[in-house]
């Protein structure tokens, strides 16, 4: 089973609203680790930029790097992914770039689903599951 991580789950684990949303991150997160998480080096970069504000880069990007050793793979945006992202775009011209990324990269690993609640993501065809 493959998944795709969207900004917000990480923001969501990492900055939850409540300790109840903390503990249904971790819980999902937990078992999306234990199958195969992938991360669009895109939401990485959107994941410095917000988490960096509030607990600086090193950190920001320290987390990442935790994941990384619990068994997420960063996946790269490479020339397929970017022409599938801007075809997608072209459709929907309304949807944020990275949101077409994020897309475009569920689409070429056959990911089962993407983690979000962004409903972006629906209209670009894909499925979703949160917390």
């Amino acid at each position: 089973m493959t998944s795709i991580c969207d900004t917000r789950l990480l923001i969501t684990f990492w900055f939850p609203p409540t300790e109840e949303t903390r503990q249904k991150a971790a819980k999902l997160l937990q078992r999306e680790l234990s199958h195969r998480l992938l991360i669009p080096s895109i939401v990485v970069t959107e994941y410095i930029k917000i988490a960096g504000r509030k607990i600086g880069v090193e950190a920001a990007l320290n987390q990442i790097n935790v994941l990384e050793s619990r068994g997420a793979t960063i996946i790269d945006v490479d020339k397929e992914v970017a022409v599938e992202a801007g075809k997608l775009l072209n459709i929907h011209s309304n949807v944020p770039i990275a949101d077409a990324l994020i897309a475009a990269t569920y689409n070429h690993k056959s990911a089962e689903y993407i983690i979000t609640e962004d409903e972006h993501f629906e209209e670009l065809g894909c499925k979703t599951r949160w917390i």
